[in-house]
């Protein structure tokens, strides 16, 4: 590298781009201390070089041509462009060039990177992505000091600010989906097509990403149990509140015999449960280790300055420590455990206003299903419509399908983590 200065080449100038700037700027000091070299921004891919930005950057570093940072004499690339096309094959010909990377892009990770990190052993260069798991907490560094001794049973945890704001303001405010939705699209925590993130694929690449680190393979996003929030109500987050509970849109992998197992979707928790506790737009990791036991970690999971800060650790990171090959990533064809045990406890809401649809004809089938209910609760609006929720066991799709059919009810079911006291 160049003596007494490292030279960093920009991928993408917007939001988090700023504040990569920013946060070198504001601690140029301390890390030219530490590193013994100062870090210089010297060329920026940017849409529009005439574009007025929050952060200033001389016109001569800014570019709208890719060839001019392949070809610039940039120590390390920053990727802070997001998506696939054309991110992969700008970060393809950096790393060929022999070139470091450092990425926030989860969705490039989560779809390409078992070949971007067999093609960056190939070349010997670092590939460092903390800032794509959970912004501004160092997940991913903690899990590769933690792996040293334990063996992790599962991961679960809270991967997307912006569902966790929209459910937080639902249950708190007593809003509806679309109304909070506008609330966060107007605070810049949604985009102005905000499937991503309601749909459940952010916290999906977040998770391919934890699976991999963790248990060296993962299954492919195809076979990945994803599930959003869009059509949640109002009113199966009240009932849930009245039965103990709570809704989070929940990210877990578990290996077991079967194999390995990855959930996105919405899933009840008792409300003293430490995933219940995180609101707003907070993220939270808890791993469970055989030696250590269960594991919380918390903080901003999104914005300029938290995940700028994880880029920037990630910068300071590679520029101490010498090149070892990444453990190689792969997608596995280990069998899912897809079909719900018998055993496994949910919670269903039934709505609906048939005349069959009373409650007592509604326990007496599921009796005679042999599902279990243990918990209760209906409410009756003036309409005469009926609001339900059961907490169950043995409650399977058949069940499901009958209870729409025959007695006329929109059925959502819940997967529970943990009892309600």
């Amino acid at each position: 590298m160049s003596v007494g200065v490292v030279k960093v080449g920009l991928l993408g100038l917007g939001t988090v781009g700023g504040g990569v700037i920013k946060t070198i700027r504001s601690q140029q000091e301390k890390l030219s201390s530490r590193l013994g070299k100062r870090i210089e921004i010297v060329k920026a891919l940017v849409r529009d070089s005439e574009k007025e930005r929050a952060v200033h950057l001389d016109r001569s570093v800014l570019t709208t041509d890719f060839e001019d940072v392949l070809k610039s004499d940039v120590d390390i690339v920053v990727e802070v462009m997001g998506g696939v096309d054309p991110t992969y094959d700008y970060v393809r010909a950096l790393i060929e060039k022999g070139c470091h990377v450092v990425t926030a892009n989860k969705e490039l990770l989560a779809k390409r990177g078992t070949e971007l990190v067999d093609l960056a052993n190939q070349h010997q260069v670092h590939l460092a992505y903390e800032a794509s798991v959970a912004g501004g907490i160092p997940i991913l560094s903690v899990l590769r000091q933690f792996l040293r001794t334990n063996d992790i049973s599962g991961i679960r945890g809270i991967l997307n600010g912006t569902t966790n704001f929209i459910l937080t303001k639902m249950e708190t405010e007593q809003l509806s989906y679309q109304e909070v939705l506008k609330q966060a699209q107007e605070l810049g925590y949604a985009e102005a097509d905000p499937r991503s993130d309601v749909e459940g694929f952010d916290a999906m690449y977040k998770l391919y990403i934890l699976a991999q680190l963790v248990y060296g393979e993962c299954l492919p996003l195809a076979e990945v149990n994803r599930k959003g929030i869009a059509d949640l109500t109002a009113g199966q987050i009240r009932i849930a509140s009245e039965l103990g509970y709570r809704i989070k849109l929940i990210a877990q992998a578990n290996q077991s015999e079967e194999g390995i197992r990855l959930s996105v979707e919405p899933t009840m928790l008792p409300t003293g449960h430490p995933l219940a506790q995180i609101h707003d737009a907070f993220n939270a990791v808890q791993l469970s280790g055989n030696i250590v036991g269960d594991l919380l970690f918390t903080g901003r999971g999104a914005g300029e300055l938290p995940t700028a800060s994880a880029v920037v650790e990630d910068l300071a990171y590679l520029l101490t420590q010498p090149f070892t090959p990444h453990p190689t990533w792969k997608e596995s064809d280990v069998l899912r455990v897809t079909e719900q045990l018998a055993t496994a406890q949910s919670l269903c809401y039934l709505e609906g206003s048939a005349p069959a649809a009373t409650p007592d004809r509604v326990l007496h089938f599921l009796r005679l299903a042999g599902v279990e209910v243990h918990k209760l609760k209906v409410q009756f609006d003036l309409g005469g419509v009926l609001r339900a929720g059961l907490i169950t066991t043995g409650l399977r799709d058949e069940h499901e399908e009958l209870l729409r059919s025959d007695f006329g009810l929109q059925v959502r079911c819940f997967p529970l983590l943990g009892t309600a006291e």
